[in-house]
């Protein structure tokens, strides 16, 4: 039987997925309006399926950040810290673009770059390109969030120019973002076939301890110790 460790708590996951649903429910529905991609009848459903959506994320958050503050302070302080090996992992992007092309053809046009190395720096639990994405969505979410329940709520105080403000904002940080989650994020979190397993099955969060070891050797030591001083 293999070793394992804990990476991702069942309230973590459980947040994380209906966040993703919300998150795309409510990108879908938008851009069908905003594109006017629908006739009005359609309009005015989707419209109301975005606020529910947007309603269901919002519990959601508020809910986690009460009712388990400590995960909310753990996972801030992960992504905050960002030491000398967090940084030296944007010298070659964790070694991703050789992961990917340094068996090709292609690579040997490329190689000669900065970003085309090989190797990783040792990371903690998420490496820099998590730890940036988890810091871009949080405060995605916080700017959507107030701009989308101020347009609802108090759309009538902003005046012209300040409704144009928010509502370019809101529809525009949500393409960029939504764009940057499909198209690299999710591409990247399916390489790491362990850490997309623990965060989706219906077991335990865990992932091997060898992967742990490999990928995130700076969070596995820090596990352990806790345990052994547990």
């Amino acid at each position: 039987m293999k070793e394992v460790v804990l990476r991702h708590p069942l309230s973590s996951r459980i947040v994380h997925f209906v966040n993703m649903i919300c998150w795309y429910g409510l990108f879908l529905s938008g851009i069908l309006v905003y594109f006017k991609m629908v006739d009005n009848y359609e309009r005015a459903f989707l419209m109301k399926l975005h606020i529910l959506f947007a309603a269901i994320l919002t519990l959601v958050i508020v809910s986690y950040i009460v009712v388990t503050p400590d995960r909310v302070f753990l996972f801030m302080q992960e992504v905050l810290n960002w030491d000398k090996d967090t940084i030296a992992w944007w010298k070659n992007f964790g070694g991703y673009p050789y992961k990917f092309l340094g068996k090709t053809k292609i690579y040997k046009y490329i190689e000669k770059f900065w970003f085309a190395k090989p190797g990783c720096p040792p990371q903690t639990k998420y490496n820099a390109g998590q730890k940036l994405l988890g810091l871009t969505v949080i405060f995605s979410l916080a700017i959507l969030g107030f701009t989308g329940w101020f347009l609802y709520f108090f759309r009538e105080a902003l005046g012209k120019n300040g409704v144009l403000l928010f509502f370019n904002l809101h529809v525009w940080i949500a393409i960029i973002v939504t764009l940057f989650v499909t198209f690299v994020h999710i591409p990247l979190v399916l390489v790491n076939w362990p850490d997309f397993v623990s965060m989706f099955r219906l077991g335990s969060g865990t992932v091997p301890v060898e992967w742990a070891k490999e990928h995130n050797p700076k969070w596995f030591e820090r596990e352990v110790a806790e345990l052994k001083e547990d």
